[in-house]
């Protein structure tokens, strides 16, 4: 059986594995994941990055409130309507700011750039559009999550 934390996969950049995460690809198709639609490179990505994460000490406790603020914004999201909870979802780029600066590993901090560019993607959106721009933020986030977990992620 093939050992999945040691494999360098394409979004690693060789050779520095622990130390840096090539996000070119991310930076990429950001927008047409949030945007538009997830693609098998979005799968990908995250499982990719999930692995990375925890080779760079991130852990679970160190976003579960993060997670916790999107669970209950998308408890509260109706089928078309994202202008109840829109100050909350801006309020989470702040928020994971500062979790990133209280736990100071190099994981939290390259999750901060891909969510923070994720929110992004998602608040470029009309209005009319924002929902789906969230549910494929809030997968994003699950999948990036489940991953982590999957690879040896701790509390």
């Amino acid at each position: 059986m093939e050992n999945r934390r040691n494999k360098s996969g394409p979004h690693q950049k060789r050779g520095h594995q622990k130390d840096q995460f090539d996000l070119k690809e991310f930076n990429q198709n950001i927008t047409s994941w949030i945007q538009e639609e997830f693609a098998p490179s979005t799968i990908e990505f995250a499982e990719n990055f999930g692995e990375y994460l925890v080779r760079n000490r991130l852990t679970t406790s160190q976003i579960r409130n993060i997670y916790g603020e999107i669970k209950r914004i998308e408890a509260k999201v109706t089928s078309n309507d994202f202008g109840e909870v829109y100050k909350d979802f801006l309020l989470l780029k702040p928020k994971l700011a500062y979790a990133a600066k209280r736990a100071g590993t190099r994981g939290i901090e390259d999750f901060k750039k891909v969510m923070d560019a994720a929110h992004s993607a998602v608040i470029d959106l009309s209005k009319e559009k924002r929902v789906r721009g969230f549910r494929n933020f809030t997968d994003l986030f699950e999948a990036i999550l489940a991953y982590h977990k999957a690879a040896g992620g701790r509390e």
